[in-house]
This record gives structure tokens, C-alpha cells and sequence, in this order.
């Protein structure tokens, strides 16, 4: 942010000088702006405070504003600034409600924030569909109880007051899964580098074995698992200023498959007929998060770009890069439009089936597709949306941790245009075409970062089908 100083330095003089002689008409000017500007008193910040009921460590909130103390700021721009301000610390993801504002104590200007904070040891009950999304557990898999997962996760998400995160999660059902992790997002006093850690092991009695016209077809085993993976990663981050992070990764996993899927189904799942691969795999990713809610964004511009690399040892090495980029703008009071391009490209031929997952799983979805998937090496997705808030809210409870929770309520319209590409696309008969969609929802976003998508989709093949996601788009 640049600094406002209440006295003019010896640039002024020197500037008027030259000006005086060269450019009679801009000195006028000059002296037209100063007067106005000097005119005003600045509002010089002479202390931080904060207030309310917070364990996390001063430094790291100050890291977050976009000003700090002896700064001075116009008073036509205080409001904007502590607005920033607000929203800044609020994209933490530790508090659930920030107020700023200004008072005069002593003679002294201070700003002075109210932090309302998260309960930082949350427990996280998961039950979750094995499958891709609801609509393809509840119409495809028939419902079935034993395709959910049931998990319980411990994540801590201040340890010391640092915003480290410590998190456990140990799962049954569908996927048996345990995951331990520790990240520690500042390691120096200028709080731009940090470290992270993981291990996980995952063991499922059922696996998609085979894309067939664009569906997954899945088997179960009763002797022993069809699929396990056990994953280790390390990683490093590097954050230069706010809204910018660059995170660098080194991963390693064993992966093991049932005999009858290395043998007859798809011997082509690890290659060549193999019942198990070790995979090294390293990525960097560098995120732009020029945004207003990072949760949920309304305004501002945010991009993503990553580079990965797996090897599989002995076998297969698989470069890629992953792009997003997302514009979001207010309109008219209440009215909201964004568009998100998100798309990827895999280097390599003759992969091996768990490599080729393109479009159609995770967040690399589209609308109004979601019961079928698009393996192969590219895909590229446009979506546009059309918002009016119905409802914004908060909700006040005399319990700590939960005083005021918000809700808030958007009604949309949209519509997604997509292309993926197979070089062998066999009888998958969406890939190689361009796929458009279109539809209305509900956007529901509350406390703790739950987002619920209530979507009814029209695509261009003629299918509809009301949709339920709980993730963002």
C-alpha cells in the first residue's frame, strides 16, 4: 500500500521549480490538486488493536491487513481500507465474523478490530458417497448404504496460535481410509515460508476398473481389496504477499491392485498386466487469490496454474499442467456474474487407465455431466453464472464459537460449455466434441465454509436432472 505522508517532501519544491519555469499551466494545476488534497487530515494510523475472543498470535493478523501502523490514509478511502481490512482477515478461515473500526483515545488514532473465533479443534463427522457425486450414488447405485463412507476427522486448525493445522482422519465403509497431516504455513518472522506434511493409506474392497461409454464400471472383491494406496508428500510453500502462494511438492505412493483386474478385466489399469506400481510424483502450483471471499467469491479476479510430474517407476512418466482462472462482478445491488475457465493437458501416450482421469472427476466437472466421466489427456471448461442474493444473514446464538452464523442464500442461472480430447476414445462417445449445458439453482453457504449447489441441468444431449453438490464450483 503506498504510504500517505501529511508534509510534502523536497520533490515538491524541486517539481515546482521546474514547473514554474517550463509550465505555467501545470503549476496551476498542481496547486489546484495539493490544496485539495492537503486540505484534508489524514488519518494516521497510530495503533492496532484488536479485540474479542482470539488465541491466534498478533503477528499473523497484522501480516494479513493491508496497512500497517504510522500509515495515513485519506479519509475518503478509511472505509475502504478497513473493509479490505475485514475481509482479509475473514479469508483466514479462523474467525467467524470480523468488525473494524476507528476511535480517538489519548490523542491517538487506532483502528480496532472485533474477532469473533472458530472453535479451532472441530471435530468433522464425514459421510460422504464413494461415488463421483449424489445423483450418480442415489440413481445409478441404486442408494445403497454400503457405498457411503462414515469417517470422523480431528483438524485443528491454530495449533499454537499459528495457524498450523494439525489433522487425523480415520474412515470406514466404502473406502477404508486413515490420513494424518501437519502444515506449517510461516516458518520465519516474515512470515513467507512454511512447511507441510502427510501420510495416508487407503484400501477399498470395490474399484472402476474400466471406462465404458463414458461410465465407470466398478467390481467388488470379497478375498482381498481391489485397490490400495498408500501416499507420503512433502511440501514447501513460499508466500510472498497476500493473495499470492507458491506451494512445491514431492510425493511418493505404492499402489497394488486385485490379480483378477491385473489379469483379465484391464490389465492395462497399472500396465502391462502389473498387481502393483510405485509412483514418484513432484508438482508446483502457484495460486492468485485476488478475491473478495475466498469461500465463496462475489468480486475480484482469481487464477491457479500448476505443473505436475508423475514416474511410474519402470513404466510410465506423465507430465501435466492444470489452469484455472475466474472473474467475478457486481452488476447492481444484489446482482453478481462470474466466469470460470478451468482445463488440463497430459503429456505422454500409451498410459496406463488410473493415469488417464481427465474430465468428470473432483472439482473438474460439468454441469449437467455428472453421471458420466471423459478419460483422456485434455479437457477445457467455460462455465458463466448469473446471481441475485435472496438471502444475507446472520443468525445469533448465545454459544461461543457459534454467535453468529451466517446464511447466505443465491438464486442463479448458468450454463457450461466443455471439449475433451482422446487420442482412443473407443465407444466414450462424448469425448472429442464440444458439450454444452444450461440450468437455475440455489447456492447455500453457511458457517464453517459449507456450501450446498442445488442445480437443475439441461445438457445438449437432451438429459436434465436436478443435481445436489456441497462443494463450490
Amino acid at each position: 500500500m503506498p504510504k500517505c505522508q501529511k508534509n510534502g517532501g523536497t520533490g515538491y519544491l524541486a517539481w515546482l521549480t521546474f514547473a514554474a519555469v517550463r509550465r505555467p499551466i501545470i503549476l496551476c494545476l498542481f496547486l489546484i490538486y495539493a490544496l485539495g488534497t492537503h486540505a484534508q487530515e489524514y488519518f494516521c494510523v497510530d495503533s492496532i488493536i484488536f479485540e474479542g475472543d482470539f488465541r491466534t498470535k498478533r503477528a499473523l493478523l497484522t501480516r494479513e491487513l493491508n496497512f500497517k501502523e504510522k500509515d495515513c490514509i485519506l479519509p475518503d478511502s478509511l472505509s475502504q481500507y478497513l473493509q479490505l481490512a475485514e475481509k482479509r482477515l475473514f479469508n483466514t478461515q479462523l474467525f467467524n465474523k470480523v468488525k473494524a473500526d476507528t476511535l480517538l483515545l489519548s490523542g491517538r488514532q487506532m483502528v480496532r478490530f472485533y474477532l469473533d473465533e472458530r472453535f479451532p479443534v472441530f471435530p468433522k463427522p464425514n459421510l460422504e458417497f464413494a461415488d463421483r457425486n449424489f445423483n450418480v450414488w442415489w440413481q445409478e447405485q441404486g442408494a445403497k448404504l454400503n457405498r457411503l463412507n462414515l469417517g470422523l476427522g480431528l483438524i485443528h486448525q491454530n495449533v499454537r496460535g499459528r495457524r498450523e493445522q494439525l489433522g487425523i482422519e480415520g474412515q470406514i465403509g466404502y473406502t477404508r481410509k486413515f490420513a494424518l497431516s501437519y502444515n506449517m504455513p510461516f516458518l520465519d518472522r516474515q512470515q513467507k515460508h512454511g512447511i507441510g506434511a502427510s501420510i495416508a493409506v487407503f484400501h477399498n474392497m470395490e474399484v472402476a476398473y474400466r471406462t465404458d461409454s463414458n461410465k465407470l464400471r466398478f467390481k467388488r472383491f470379497e478375498d482381498k481389496p481391489a485397490f490400495q494406496q498408500t501416499a507420503f508428500a512433502f511440501w514447501y510453500n513460499f508466500r510472498p504477499a497476500f493473495a499470492t502462494n507458491h506451494n512445491f511438492q514431492l510425493s511418493l505412493r505404492h499402489l497394488s491392485i486385485h490379480d483378477s483386474i491385473a489379469g483379465w478385466l484391464n490389465p492395462d489399469y497399472l500396465g502391462k498386466g502389473a498387481t502393483q506400481a510405485m509412483l514418484l510424483g513432484f508438482s508446483y502450483r502457484v495460486d492468485y487469490n485476488g478475491v473478495d471471499n475466498w469461500n465463496y467469491p462475489l468480486e475480484g479476479f482469481r487464477a491457479i496454474g500448476s505443473f505436475s510430474a508423475d514416474y511410474q517407476l519402470g513404466a510410465k512418466f506423465l507430465p501435466s499442467i492444470h489452469w484455472q482462472a475466474d472473474w467475478y462482478r457486481q452488476i447492481a445491488p444484489r446482482w453478481y456474474y462470474n466466469f470460470i475457465i478451468r482445463g488440463r493437458k497430459a503429456f505422454g501416450k500409451d498410459l496406463p487407465y488410473h493415469m488417464q482421469k481427465n474430465m468428470g472427476y473432483d472439482f473438474d466437472e460439468m454441469r449437467g455431466y455428472e453421471y458420466f466421466v471423459h478419460d483422456g489427456t485434455f479437457f477445457n471448461i467455460l462455465r458463466g453464472n448469473l446471481k441475485y442474493k435472496l438471502v444475507d444473514q446472520q443468525i445469533k446464538l448465545p454459544i461461543r464459537y457459534f454467535r453468529y452464523i451466517p446464511l447466505r442464500i443465491f438464486a442463479k442461472g448458468y450454463s457450461d460449455v466443455g471439449y475433451t480430447f482422446s487420442a482412443l476414445p473407443g465407444n466414450n462417445i462424448l469425448s472429442n466434441k464440444w458439450l454444452y449445458s444450461y440450468g437455475i439453482g440455489l447456492d447455500i453457504v453457511t458457517l464453517y465454509d459449507i456450501r450446498i449447489r442445488l442445480e437443475y441441468t439441461i445438457n445438449d444431449r437432451g438429459l436434465s436432472g436436478l443435481y445436489l453438490h456441497k462443494s463450490g464450483e
